[in-house]
């Protein structure tokens, strides 16, 4: 086909593609929503049946040549009420002969191709409501018959609520959402009746009321029938006495069923007539009523019967009212306010847990003791001229004596320090507890709780005093007591100061030796817990726990670092005391020997014992030699092994002929025995 057309044809139509293809593209890329506005007219605030018309505008800024589609949308509280879809750039929404439903919050909605915009929901309120119309299908009906009544909204739009009323009660409630509503009605009251309606529309939970319509009346007829009550002998009697009452209806024939009604019991019921009889009780006072009913309609009678009691509902007394085991309580049983009988025409019983009472039960009067035995529920009947009464049901729960106290502490006792004692017995609270020391009352204290002790705050000076207290436990309002055993408890005293000794003695001991140190306290409680400590460790050498008043450490083998000063600690449940310090000084060993040669420069052998009177050299040395010692005899053996050796060294005098050497002089002491007188 493009073959057969010229070049310069060809050329035309290509370019007016190109600028029409162009065109579009432009036109329709450029548009935008500028603005978009919702009023009212002729306004927002109008009354009932005014013409009202939404209008939605929109602003839209375009390039020439471009039309949009405005899809337009108009909502009411949120519910789409009228859409479309133009080429306009305003959309109108008629409301005509508008409504109080017609009020609430509107807005309007636009989207072209895809863009949306919304405008500012604006609030439009109608005023004034219908006055409603109310009708009946009858202006007269008999009693008990219905009537239907409809309330109608004429040209009233929404959800509404009908109320309907018979004179200024309200006597029926209907929702619809139509402009009338209907419901039957049933007319108690003979004679004129006015009937009324209203009706509310709901608004976003709001109810906008009406007026109340102009009343119907409606004519009720009376049935023409009546019922009557009789009692006998009279309005008001005695427990005792014989009463009837009988209920008649009046009408002919007498073919209804009327009742005899006493609060909610039906005592009797028949067709015209019934009757009724019985021995007066205090009970039988109240309210009678006859009651027939005809097409839905009562008719009633009613009459007030009042009965005097022949006694009053007895009494069970108890005297005294609460007894401690043991104790004797008098059970008897009475009436007052006795109309023509005296006191001695009244029987009276004694029951205990439903059970007649036959022994000492005499006319209401016997003796019980306290005690479980005793522990039941009674009441007491009383009885005359057939009438029987009965009292209320007693608990009777029988008092228990404080039992046997005990006394004990639950903490050392410290010998001259604070301590409680604490006492604890069993039986009716309240209980007062006393102490006492000897024959001395110390203090008292009353429980209240059952979980709860007395406690006693003392102290004692000597150890055998802990013995000589006991507590004292006594119910409130009772005679009875009882004492507890004297207290028995672990007295602990504080310790006296701690005494270290040692073996061998302290400025005895050499290098390679064995040390015992023993501490010992005069006084205290054992188990003592006995610790050794030396200046030159910074830990406990050792910890004992006996139960003795002294005990010791073995240090098996001395040396020249071991020097410094030792002490003791002790430590039971009443104090910790330290020990003074013992200084120890460690010496070196000279060896075992007695003699102690040695030897000089010379080749001679000749040894002698130089004893020069001049001033030579002498050194003197102590020895210990420890003998085997049992560590627990304290204090320490006196008459400890004990070697003192002199060193004499002689002069180095060559013109003497003497042997350069050294000899050295050792003295022996050994234990004595003891002189004899």
């Amino acid at each position: 086909m493009w073959d057969h057309q010229r070049p310069s044809h060809r050329m035309a139509t290509c370019n007016l593609l190109f600028l029409l293809l162009f065109t579009c593209q432009r036109v329709k890329a450029e548009f935008s929503i500028d603005d978009l506005s919702l009023t009212f007219d002729p306004g927002a605030d109008v009354g009932r049946d005014t013409n009202v018309t939404v209008t939605c505008h929109a602003t839209v800024s375009r390039s020439q040549g471009f039309t949009p589609q405005y899809e337009f949308s108009i909502e009411k509280d949120n519910k789409v009420v009228n859409r479309t879809t133009s080429t306009s750039d305003t959309f109108d929404y008629p409301i005509k002969a508008a409504r109080v439903s017609d009020s609430g919050g509107y807005q309007c909605r636009l989207s072209i191709q895809g863009k949306k915009k919304s405008s500012k929901k604006e609030t439009l309120t109608i005023t004034g409501t219908q006055t409603p119309q109310i009708s009946v299908d009858s202006s007269s009906i008999m009693e008990g018959d219905e009537v239907t009544a409809t309330c109608r909204a004429p040209g009233e739009r929404g959800a509404f609520t009908y109320y309907f009323y018979v004179g200024d009660q309200e006597a029926a409630i209907r929702e619809s959402n139509i402009e009338e509503s209907s419901v039957k009605l049933q007319l108690s009251n003979s004679g004129r009746n006015n009937l009324t309606c209203q009706y509310f529309v709901s608004l976003l939970g709001k109810h906008m009321p009406s007026s109340v319509s102009t009343p119907k009346y409606v004519f009720v007829k009376e049935i023409a029938i009546s019922v009557s009550l009789a009692i006998s002998p009279s309005m008001e009697i005695i427990e005792a006495d014989n009463f009837s009452a009988s209920c008649v209806v009046n009408s002919s024939p007498r073919s209804e069923t009327v009742s005899l009604i006493m609060g909610k019991n039906i005592l009797s019921q028949g067709r015209g007539r019934v009757d009724y009889s019985a021995v007066a009780k205090a009970n039988d006072s109240g309210e009678y009523m006859c009651k027939v009913e005809v097409n839905g309609v009562a008719k009633t009678d009613k009459k007030m019967l009042m009965v005097k009691e022949l006694f009053s509902k007895p009494r069970l007394i108890f005297n005294p009212e609460q007894a401690f085991e043991g104790e004797f309580v008098r059970l008897s049983c009475e009436s007052t306010n006795l109309e023509r009988i005296k006191k001695e025409d009244i029987k009276y019983s004694i029951y205990k847990n439903n059970y007649l009472q036959p022994m000492g039960n005499i006319n209401g009067q016997m003796v019980i003791q306290a005690g479980p035995s005793g522990n039941d529920n009674y009441h007491c009947m009383a009885e005359a001229k057939s009438i029987s009464k009965k009292s209320d049901v007693i608990i009777f729960r029988s008092k228990v004596l404080a039992s046997k106290p005990d006394i004990f502490v639950k903490q050392k006792v410290i010998l001259g320090e604070k301590f409680d004692i604490y006492c604890k017995s069993n039986g009716t609270l309240p209980i007062t507890y006393t102490l006492y020391q000897g024959g001395k009352k110390l203090q008292n204290t009353t429980i209240y709780d059952s979980w709860a002790e007395a406690r006693f705050n003392t102290s004692i000076k000597q150890k055998e005093h802990i013995g000589t207290f006991r507590c004292r436990a006594q119910n409130d309002g009772s005679k009875n007591y009882s004492d507890s055993l004297p207290l028995s408890a672990v007295v602990v005293e504080h310790l006296g100061k701690p005494l270290l000794t040692t073996l061998p003695v302290p400025h005895n001991v050499e290098e390679g030796q064995e040390l015992t140190l023993i501490c010992n306290v005069p006084s205290g409680t054992p188990p003592i817990t006995f610790k050794w400590f030396s200046s030159g460790s910074k830990t406990v050498l050792h910890t004992k726990t006996v139960n003795a008043n002294s005990s010791h450490h073995v240090i098996p083998q001395m040396e020249k670092t071991d020097s410094g000063e030792y002490y003791c600690h002790a430590l039971n449940a009443a104090n910790a005391v330290d020990s003074d310090r013992v200084i120890i000084q460690v010496g070196v060993n000279v060896g075992p020997s007695v003699w102690t040669e040695r030897p000089s420069s010379s080749d001679s052998s000749d040894r002698s014992s130089v004893h020069s009177h001049n001033d030579p050299d002498v050194e003197y040395t102590e020895v210990v030699h420890p003998q085997p010692v049992d560590p627990a005899r304290v204090p320490l053996k006196k008459g400890t092994d004990t070697v003192y050796s002199e060193l004499q060294t002689a002069p180095l005098d060559p013109s003497e002929h003497v042997d350069n050497g050294a000899v050295e002089y050792a003295e022996l002491n050994h234990d004595l025995p003891e002189p004899v007188d």
